[in-house]
Formats: C-alpha cells, sequence, structure tokens
C-alpha cells in the first residue's frame, strides 16, 4: 500500500489528499485508492502498467522517491490477483486493467493489458475499434464493472482530475482467509494475527516484524496497522491521507524527541554527503525505540536496533533515532537497504553516537534505567506502563511541530517551547497558532524551515574526550598490571590513530576548504569571463545595432533620394505632359482661330461680293437714269457757271465714301486692304469692306463713321489681351488697362512699341499682337468665343499651378466658363508662408 501512497507524492503528481478504503461490489471485497493529484495521461498509463519504464524527475526540489517503475506492479499485485486503473487528466480520461486472472485464462505468454481511452464527454479516442472491444470484453469478464457506462460513470465521479485503483481477488491466507483484517478496527485496516499456538490459552497476538533483542510481548502498532504505519511513512508528511473514511494523524518523528543529541555523519565513500543524525528519547513511548532510517523521506526501517540495543541489558533503551541516508540504496521493495559497507560504515557509527549519548545522559549523571516488571498476561516482563513511567514533563518534546488540516495548505507549524502534544485539537488551523501575529497570518504565512540544532565542534570535541576517559576508567577497574600496560599501549596506539584521523579529518577539511575556494574563485573567475563576454557581446550588439541603424538611415537617405529623384522625374513629366497638352491646346485654338478667321473673311468675302454686286446694279440704274437728262444737266452747268464744280463735289461724295480706300481707325487714316485679307484682293473689294465697317462704326457711334468710343476700344484691346493671355488689370473707375500700365495710363507710344518689342519673341505675344493688330483693323471676335478661348487658357493656368503644387491637374477640365468668375486666383496660385510664383 506504502507503494500506491508514493506514486501519489511524487512531483509529477502531487496529490493532497489520499482516500484508502475497503468496498464491496456485488459480493466481491475489493481495496479502493483514490487520489486528488493530476491524473495521467495515456502514455504515463500505459509505461505505469508496463514494466521497466521509470521517467521520474525531481521538481522545484521535490525528489520522486521510487526509481525502477516496479512499484505500482509489485505493490498492487501483492494485494490482490486484478488492479483496474481509471485516471482523468486535463484532456482525457483512460481505464488500464493489469490482471493475473484475465492473463491465466488466456494462457498469455506475454503480459496483455487492456486500456481504453475516452474524451472527457465521453468519445472513444482509440483507433482501433477491435482492440476497445476486446479490452472491454476483458474488463467485463475479470472487473467488477459489466459495461462501457459503468465505467464512464465511475470516470465521472472524479471531481477535476485524479486516479483511482480499484484491487479485487485479494490475497487469502493458508485458511483461505484474507491476509488484511477489516473487522478488528472499523477505521483501520491491519494485518491479520497469526493463528494462535496450540495449547495456548490467550487471544492470538498481533502481527510483528522479527527484530534483534524485541521481546515479543512488545506491541508495535505500525507493524500490523496500516494507520500507524502511514502517520510515520513520511519524515515530513505532505498530504492528508483517509483510511476508511477518517484522517490519519500524521507525526514527524523528530517531533518526539527529548534531550536531543545531534551528530554529523560524512561516508568515507562519498565525503561530500552530510548526514545528520538526531537523536533522543520517545516521548510518546518508551518501549518503541532503535532507529527510524528514512530515504528520500519514506521510511525503509522502522525501529532499526543498533549498539547497546542489541546487548541483553536495559541500556539503550527508550532512545529514538531519526536518520535520512539518502546516500544508501534501499531494496526494491522499499523494506530495507542493501548489505553494502557504506551501510554497516553507517549502524557502526549510530552504535558509536548511542553510546556516547546514554554516557552523557543516563551514565554521567548516574542515572539509571526504569526496571523491567512482569506481565503475567503475556508470561514474560515487559517496561512499566507509560502512565507510571513517565512524569507529564517528560512527555514533552524539544520541539513540537504541527501540520496545518486545510488541504490547500497543509504547512507546517512550530510551537513555542513547552508546548503540551495533549493541548492541541484533533483538526488544527494555521488560525489555531498560540502566537496572535502568526495567527492573524494564517495560511497565507511561510512555512518555517526546519533546522537541525546545531553544536559547536569544539564542544562535540570535548565530550568525546570526556567520554573516552570515562570508558577508559571503567574498563581499568579489576585488571591486572599486564592488562592495563597492553591497554596503556593499545591506548596510545587509538589515541595515535585518533590524532592521524584527526589530522587526516584536519587536512581533509582543509582540502575541501581550498577546493572550495579554488571553486569559489574558478566560479568568480568564470562569472567575470561570463560578465566581460555577456559585456563584449552587448557591446558588439550595440556596434552591429549602430552599424544597422547607419545602414538603414543610409538606406533612408538613399530611398528618399530616390524617391525625390522619381518624384522631380514624375513632375516634369507631368509638366511636359501639361505643357504638351497645352501647346496641343495652343495649336486647337490657334486652328480655331484661324477657321473662324477664315469664315470671317469668307463671309467678308461673300458681303463684298454682295456688295458688289448691288452697287453695280445701283450703278447701272444710275448710268440708264442719268443718261436722258445729261445733256441737259451739262447746259445748265454752263449756264450756272462756278457752282457746277461744287455740285460734283457734292454729288461725288457719298461715292467716295461707299466706295472708298480711305477709312478711319481713331482718328487716323490709312489707305490700304486690311492685315487679315489675302492681300491679292482689288481695291473695290476693299473700299468695299471699308464703307461696311465704318457704316457700323457709324450707327455704334452715334452717326459718326470714323470714331469708336473709348470704353468700346479698351474693352476690345482688353478682351483680346486676355484671348492671347496677357495680363490685365482694373482700374478704380471699372475700366480696363494693360497690366504694365499704372492706373493713370502714363507712358508714351514709344515706350509701349518697346515693351511689345520685347516681348515679341514668344508665341504667347505673337498672338497678342496679332489680336492688336485685329483691333486696330477694325475686326473683333466675337464676346462667345472670346470668353471660351479665355476660359481655356485659364484652365491651362490652373493645371500648370496644380502640377507645380503636386494635386491632380484633371480637377480643372470639368469648369465652365461661368465658374472661373467664383475662383480665388491668388490663393489657387499662392502658397503659405511663401511669394506668389
Amino acid at each position: 500500500m506504502a507503494e500506491l501512497l508514493d506514486n501519489a507524492m511524487d512531483p509529477d503528481v502531487k496529490a493532497q489528499q489520499f482516500c484508502i478504503d475497503m468496498q464491496n461490489f456485488d459480493g466481491i471485497d475489493c481495496l479502493v485508492f483514490m487520489d486528488n493529484g493530476g491524473g495521467m495521461t495515456p502514455d504515463t498509463l500505459h509505461k505505469m502498467l508496463g514494466f521497466g519504464h521509470s521517467d521520474k524527475k525531481e521538481i522545484d526540489g521535490h525528489r520522486p522517491i521510487g526509481k525502477y517503475g516496479s512499484g505500482f506492479k509489485s505493490g498492487s499485485m501483492r494485494l490482490g490477483q486484478d488492479a483496474l486503473v481509471l485516471t482523468k487528466h486535463t484532456t482525457s480520461q483512460s481505464v488500464g486493467f493489469l490482471s493475473q486472472t484475465f492473463l491465466k485464462a488466456a494462457h498469455a505468454e506475454e503480459i496483455l493489458v487492456p486500456m481504453i481511452t475516452w474524451s472527457l464527454d465521453g468519445q472513444r479516442l482509440n483507433a482501433d475499434a477491435g482492440d476497445v472491444q476486446q479490452s472491454l470484453n476483458a474488463i467485463r469478464d475479470y472487473s467488477v464493472f459489466q459495461d462501457e457506462a459503468g465505467l464512464l460513470m465511475q470516470l465521472n465521479a472524479i471531481q477535476g482530475t485524479g486516479t483511482i485503483i480499484i484491487i479485487s481477488n485479494l490475497r487469502r491466507n493458508s485458511a483461505d482467509q484474507l491476509e488484511l483484517d477489516f473487522d478488528a478496527d472499523a477505521s483501520d485496516i491491519r494485518i491479520a494475527a497469526d493463528p494462535p499456538e496450540e495449547g495456548s490459552a490467550g487471544p492470538a497476538p498481533n502481527y510483528q516484524q522479527s527484530r534483534a533483542t524485541q521481546p515479543k510481548e512488545v506491541d508495535v502498532p505500525l507493524d500490523y496497522s496500516l494507520r500507524q504505519y502511514v502517520s510515520v511513512l513520511y519524515k515530513v508528511p505532505r498530504m492528508q491521507v483517509f483510511i476508511r473514511e477518517k484522517k490519519v494523524k500524521v507525526k514527524r518523528m523528530t517531533s518526539l524527541l527529548r534531550d536531543k543529541l545531534q551528530e554529523t555523519y560524512r561516508p568515507q565513500s562519498n565525503p561530500d554527503f552530510r548526514c545528520d543524525i538526531e537523536m533522543g528519547f520517545n516521548t510518546e513511548n518508551e518501549n518503541l525505540y532503535g532507529m527510524m532510517l528514512y530515504h528520500r523521506n519514506r521510511l525503509i526501517r522502522p525501529y532499526h536496533r543498533v549498539g547497546l540495543q542489541l546487548e541483553p541489558n536495559d541500556r539503550g533503551l527508550g532512545v529514538l533515532g531519526v536518520v535520512e541516508a539518502d546516500f544508501l540504496q534501499p531494496t526494491h521493495n522499499k523494506q530495507d537497504f542493501d548489505d553494502t559497507p557504506a551501510y554497516r560504515n553507517m549502524v557502526n557509527k549510530l552504535g558509536q553516537v548511542l553510546k556516547l549519548y546514554w554516557w552523557e545522559k543516563m551514565d554521567r549523571l548516574g542515572k539509571t534505567p526504569r526496571p523491567l516488571s512482569p506481565n503475567p498476561a503475556r508470561g514474560g516482563r515487559t517496561r512499566i506502563t507509560q502512565a507510571q513511567a513517565q512524569s507529564e514533563d517528560e512527555k514533552i518534546p524539544d520541539d513540537l511541530w504541527v501540520q496545518c488540516d486545510f488541504p490547500q495548505c497543509l504547512k507546517w507549524r512550530k510551537m513555542p517551547h513547552g508546548t503540551h502534544p495533549d493541548t492541541l485539537p484533533d483538526n488544527w488551523f494555521c488560525y489555531n497558532h498560540p502566537d496572535p501575529a502568526k495567527a492573524a497570518l494564517s495560511h497565507t504565512a511561510p512555512e518555517e524551515a526546519y533546522k537541525v540544532p546545531a553544536e559547536a565542534e569544539a564542544a562535540k570535541h570535548e565530550r568525546r574526550r570526556q567520554f573516552q576517559a570515562a570508558e577508559r576508567e571503567r574498563k581499568s577497574k579489576n585488571k591486572t598490571a599486564a592488562e592495563l600496560a597492553q591497554e596503556q599501549r593499545e591506548l596510545q596506539v587509538k589515541q595515535q590513530q585518533e590524532e592521524q584521523q584527526t589530522e587526516a579529518m584536519r587536512i581533509a577539511a582543509e582540502r575541501r576548504r581550498l577546493q572550495q575556494e579554488q571553486a569559489a574563485a574558478t566560479a568568480c573567475l568564470q562569472a567575470e569571463q561570463k560578465k566581460q563576454v555577456k559585456e563584449e557581446q552587448l557591446r558588439m550588439k550595440r556596434v552591429q545595432q549602430e552599424q544597422e541603424q547607419a545602414f538603414k538611415r543610409q538606406q533612408e537617405v538613399l530611398l528618399r533620394a530616390q524617391k525625390a529623384e522619381e518624384e522631380r522625374a514624375r513632375s516634369e513629366a507631368a509638366l511636359h505632359a501639361l505643357q504638351q497638352h497645352n501647346l496641343h491646346l495652343q495649336q486647337q485654338q490657334e486652328a480655331q482661330r484661324l477657321t473662324w478667321l477664315e469664315r470671317e473673311r469668307q463671309q467678308r468675302l461673300q458681303k463684298e461680293q454682295e456688295q458688289q454686286d448691288a452697287q453695280a446694279r445701283m450703278m447701272a440704274q444710275e448710268a440708264q437714269q442719268s443718261s436722258a437728262p445729261q445733256h441737259s444737266a451739262a447746259t445748265a452747268h454752263q449756264s450756272r457757271g462756278p457752282e457746277a464744280p461744287h455740285t460734283q463735289q457734292q454729288h461725288m461724295q457719298p461715292q467716295l465714301q461707299g466706295s472708298g480706300s480711305l477709312h478711319s481707325h481713331e482718328g487716323t487714316f490709312r489707305v490700304g486692304p486690311s492685315k487679315h485679307g489675302t492681300g491679292k484682293r482689288d481695291s473695290s473689294s476693299q473700299d468695299s469692306a471699308d464703307r461696311t465697317e465704318s457704316r457700323k462704326r457709324q450707327v455704334v457711334n452715334g452717326g459718326n463713321p470714323g470714331v469708336e468710343t473709348g470704353s468700346q476700344a479698351r474693352q476690345a484691346k482688353s478682351s483680346a489681351r486676355l484671348e492671347a493671355g496677357l495680363p490685365v488689370h482694373k482700374h478704380a473707375n471699372g475700366n480696363w488697362a494693360d497690366a504694365h500700365m499704372d492706373s493713370s495710363h502714363v507712358g508714351s507710344e514709344d515706350t509701349r512699341s518697346n515693351d511689345r518689342a520685347a516681348h515679341a519673341g514668344s508665341p504667347r505675344h505673337r498672338q497678342a499682337a496679332e489680336v492688336q493688330d485685329e483691333d486696330r483693323d477694325g475686326t473683333a471676335m466675337p464676346e462667345q468665343d472670346l470668353v471660351a478661348k479665355l476660359a481655356a487658357n485659364l484652365q491651362m493656368a490652373l493645371k500648370t499651378v496644380s502640377v507645380l503644387k503636386g494635386a491632380d491637374p484633371t480637377v480643372f477640365e470639368s469648369l465652365q466658363p461661368a465658374d472661373l468668375a467664383n475662383l480665388d486666383l491668388r490663393a489657387l496660385c499662392e502658397t503659405p508662408g511663401s511669394t506668389p510664383k
């Protein structure tokens, strides 16, 4: 059973509670073991049920007890023939069946272990449905469960995670009785007593392990009682154990000692290992004495007699020793140690320490052990009862430790000196601590570390010297001179050996000290080297990071330069495209203008032809009308005398105006054809066009054909300049003027001529010059075409500004002439904080 407890105590399980009970399933007595640990995965369960698997490791200073991986198999098969394991993990739940009955019935030549795994919601996880069915059949035929539903119901009874082990077909003795006794104590499980001897009148004695010099009359409860055995099974218990629904009151054996003595043993096979030995009188029961030998916190040999306790006298009685011999190797069943030189040397050392302790506590003080009294019921002698033998002061240990019963705490607390164990309640919690400060902290207070009482080496050496002197004095009595001389020689040799041993120990200690100092210096040097290496690595890392950052910055600069170059290229391309677009628009506008001019020229030619035809008809009619009275007119002229020439001049004036090659333009008269003509028209066509334009001006100017109003001339001129893309501005009186002139029109004709000549090289100013020439020739573009051309030129200008400012130039393509009046041209052409472009 201890093997199953060990598995629950291991660091990979760390169960807080473990329950042991006897249950009857359909008339079958079974042992049930249950813990609330972490459970097992299918792979872990397979290894536990198999043989030769052990991958236990130390976790957070908690060392596993088992080593070979055979504890569960040997422990469970010793109790019964069939063991069913049900375990629930955080991700799965499994069942495994280790059965001798099944293997014998199947005549199996190798060990077969039926296993089934489900998810937490009851879905099978085994890949082979045939293996699952065979496993269910084996479990149904040879265990206490008959179907899969019963297994899942039992698994659902596990709260959270944990494991249940059900052992059936329990072992029986030769009398076909169970080896375990469940009836003697309803809260305990005991080993059944041996049958009474023939002729014995008394009851059968309890089961007792064989120990040297231990009388049969001595009652050792842990030999037959599971409750008593579990109470001292661990040197420092870390788990609550319930046996048949009643909690076990665990003990720390060092808390039962009075008048303690502490010694340190370093085995010769491993001088670096330290083994602490604590000895004292047993305050609980003086009849139970010997050495309690532990290995990795687990009890291996209880009440092992050594030294004086093996002599046929009362010396060494009542002395209990607690030793944790981790350097020794226990047997596979953990009931004894391998008989090795290291084990024998340790036993000898324990005998020497016991002899020294008995001299110091008893012989030196002149005390004698209490006399044995006869026990008629047992047919022999035993010690006096505890009530008679020990006073109340002798029942108080040197230091008392008690464990908190809260499952999530289970910490050990040290009681104040002088606390009597009987004053503590059966269920003790941290808030029951006698110290109010520690009681206020309750479960949150950390566990106090257990410290073995230390004694100065000088005091130990002096005690050993006095003990050796007392031994020599005792042995010198009743001896002859030769014996005394021989003993003296032996004593001297022994002293020399002891001195040599002491010197060797001193040298060894000095060597250890030097080794420790060397190791410390080496560790310090290694730490310094590691520190230097780490600093160098950090420096190199910083340098590398700086280089990477510099490289990244260089890459960023190159990338920004590349982006700037690409942006400049895109801007140049866009500007070039815009210039090409503007040139195309200019070409289109020029073509439209030429087309319009050609259309106007054709219209003028047509009108001139019509006017010529009309004039020819009129002249023909006039010639016909004037042929008859011509003679009479001439006669009259001769009779009138000097008035005839004046009348003829008056008669010819309209004819000159109608045909006239002479026309007026702002008060200046010119002779010759229009610039917009072909240059090959005859004088009659040109005169006709001049007369037509003169009549138009006469109508506009109130009948004066030779003078245009100033506002009309300025508006026509400003419109022509806007059409050509030249800047203009408006005076305060509302009139428009050239942008290079001030509001008072200061400047001569020569200055304006020089300005126009300076800008005559660009196409835009050539176009403006042509428009001005048209204005001088009296030919003006219609208002609708002029506005459209002005809008096109303004859109080209806005697109140019957009490209320079990095905006999208296509947003101005959809503007209509009517929308341009609402635009703030200065805001569009300016950038905040800069001068107008």
